[in-house]
């Protein structure tokens, strides 16, 4: 093999272009000829070391020992132009089941060689899920090209295969993930900005995404839609993301505090699967989403002149932070029943026979024990749990061992030299106290001694603790409008309430979409629409799972899956050729469940195979 330098200049334009090739010689009948193995561009290197480079790529491809020692820079590029030789040159195998082909060899097993092993296991049901759920369709009739749909699954599989940000989507694509293989694409060239691009193409086509899953989902598990879960969850932002108007600063639900924050309002239905999505300031007031999110649901405005509407028996489940008066009001007037966590008592305690509650659920870990008082267009649940309660009872011990420890740091402050004794100082320490233990400070009664503007005593009394003990008693309250539910069946539809929180964790944990790193706006709203089409992905392998009795969190399932690979097999014949397979391992007992499960081939890709005389012109 040699290098041969081609120059080539265009018409009225006096620049030269330079670019080079990898050359081979080859006999013929008519004699001696050469061929083009590989365009190499231009090439960053001195003249005086193509030959060098050129036997190199020729004793790697031949799999030959190197024999002198070379420069970094010159190994690097030869392995490089190797592996795209190899990789490129490969002859598919023309059979369905290449495990009924013989071909066979007398090789020499000492020169057997094992070289790019690619994860093929996440990416070959991330695939088969996308196009299960008809994202294939659906791209091309929103005029996506065929490079946009392949970067468009890589953005999304990525997310679901290895969380992380797009410069990191870009590296596994090149360096671990056989996903390119599986799409028949080429990522070892990926342009920096190629995974920015197809996220803001793909959040233009938010509502029609999101409709067309919906619809997709709803056929193809037979959803009935009639439990809706709405809840917030919000995540934060390294670095000031001063050019995004919605990071703002708020209370955060992963105790960054000082962070700018952007929420994330999601609608779920009782399997997981997500309705509707909208992503509100960090600071933003959680009960008046709602109507927001209603109106992101249904596609169409709420107004005030509206009457009832029939939306057929639907149900809303809401946490107390969004089930407010007027909201509940507003579920009402647009036909909607609703099931939520009441925000204070809605019915005395005292009228609650203890000794007559029902006991709902009692096993090793939790006692549950519920009384039903119907009032005028509305029922309430009072419900006691032990687990709860004993978690409350541990809560309120340390809080009141930390608060009145903070107490006795004051006073210890007033009686020592150089100590703080000011009393509007005084005062400051204590409502910082008691704003850090709100959920107990209330219960104290406090009295300051002071003299000339100097506190000289602090004195506490725990005197509503009573009242406290009430408080921390594992007691809560139900609400709902629905009045054909008893008390077991109104418990056990509150309980669903948890899948929306087992959604927002796998949001933030599985698929990564804590922290925020992306300081503008349109590249924040992307990462999170990506991430949802991930779960969209994910949620969809879940249900398939669960249907056949696979019950596990997703990290180990995709930890367990990384063990199936696409892997190249070098090895020597007795004519001195080499012969390269590109073959895919064979599925062990986990995958094959799983694939099962999902109505999958065990092998996603049929092996291939070159030998050295085999190589051909890569363009």
């Amino acid at each position: 093999m040699f290098i041969r330098e081609i120059k080539k200049k265009n018409r009225n334009y006096e620049k030269i272009f330079i670019s080079h090739r990898l050359m081979e010689s080859y006999r013929t009948k008519n004699g001696p000829r050469q061929r083009t193995v590989l365009n190499l561009g231009k090439l960053d290197l001195p003249q005086d070391q193509w030959k060098i480079l050129a036997d190199r790529i020729e004793q790697i491809v031949s799999g030959q020992a190197l024999l002198f020692p070379i420069d970094e820079t010159t190994e690097k590029l030869a392995q490089h132009y190797a592996q795209i030789i190899v990789h490129n040159g490969l002859l598919q195998v023309a059979a369905e089941d290449h495990l009924q082909i013989t071909d066979f060899e007398t090789v020499d097993l000492n020169s057997i060689k094992n070289t790019e092993c690619r994860t093929i296991g996440v990416e070959h049901i991330g695939l088969s899920m996308c196009k299960t759920l008809g994202l294939d369709k659906l791209f091309k009739r929103l005029d996506f090209t065929p490079n946009q749909i392949q970067l468009a699954y890589l953005a999304i599989i990525g997310k679901i295969a290895s969380p992380g940000s797009e410069k990191h989507t870009r590296e596994w694509a090149q360096s671990i993930s056989g996903l390119d293989e599986l799409l028949g694409a080429d990522f070892r060239h990926l342009p920096n900005n190629a995974l920015y691009r197809i996220s803001d193409l793909l959040l233009s086509h938010k509502d029609a995404i999101e409709k067309h899953l919906k619809m997709t989902e709803k056929t193809l598990f037979s959803l009935n839609e009639k439990i809706i879960l709405y809840d917030l969850t919000n995540t934060y932002f390294e670095g000031r993301a001063s050019s995004n108007s919605k990071a703002k600063r708020g209370r955060s639900k992963e105790k960054q505090k000082g962070c700018p924050l952007v929420t994330l309002g999601l609608i779920i239905d009782e399997f997981g699967f997500p309705k509707a999505s909208k992503i509100f300031a960090g600071n933003v007031s959680e009960p008046k989403t709602l109507i927001n999110m209603i109106e992101a649901l249904y596609g169409e405005k709420i107004k005030e002149s509206d009457t009832v509407k029939d939306k057929k028996g639907i149900t809303i489940l809401l946490d107390a932070g969004i089930a407010t008066e007027d909201n509940l009001k507003l579920l009402k007037s647009q036909g909607y029943d609703y099931v939520c966590v009441a925000r204070n008592k809605p019915v005395d305690p005292d009228i609650i026979d203890m000794d007559k509650l029902i006991t709902i659920k009692a096993d090793k870990s939790n006692k549950i024990t519920v009384a039903l008082v119907k009032k005028e267009g509305e029922n309430i649940l009072y419900c006691k749990s032990f687990a709860k309660a004993n978690k409350e009872i541990a809560m309120k011990s340390l809080f009141e061992k930390r608060f009145e420890e903070g107490l006795s740091d004051i006073c210890e402050s007033i009686s020592k030299k150089g100590g703080i004794k000011a009393y509007d100082k005084v005062l400051m320490r204590i409502g910082r106290l008691k704003g850090k233990y709100a959920s107990i400070a209330n219960y104290y009664r406090i009295e300051i001694v002071q003299k000339d503007g100097i506190v000289t005593k602090v004195t506490w009394n725990y005197e509503k603790k009573e009242k406290a003990e009430e408080k921390f008693s594992g007691t809560y309250f139900l609400r709902t409008s629905r009045a054909d539910l008893d008390e077991a069946k109104l418990w056990s539809l509150y309980i669903t309430l948890t899948n929306i929180e087992d959604t927002f964790r796998s949001l933030k944990s599985d698929l990564n979409l804590r922290p925020l790193y992306h300081q503008k706006e349109f590249r924040t709203d992307s990462h999170l629409f990506i991430t949802l089409l991930a779960y969209h992905i994910l949620n969809t392998i879940r249900v398939k799972l669960n249907q056949h009795d696979i019950y596990m969190r997703w990290h180990r399932i995709r930890d367990f899956l990384s063990t199936h690979i696409r892997i190249t097999t070098s090895l020597k014949n007795k004519n001195d050729e080499i012969i390269y397979i590109r073959n895919t391992s064979v599925p062990e007992p986990f995958h094959i469940a799983v694939y099962n499960a999902l109505g999958l081939q065990h092998l996603p890709l049929p092996p291939r195979r070159l030998s050295k005389k085999s190589v051909v012109t890569i363009k």
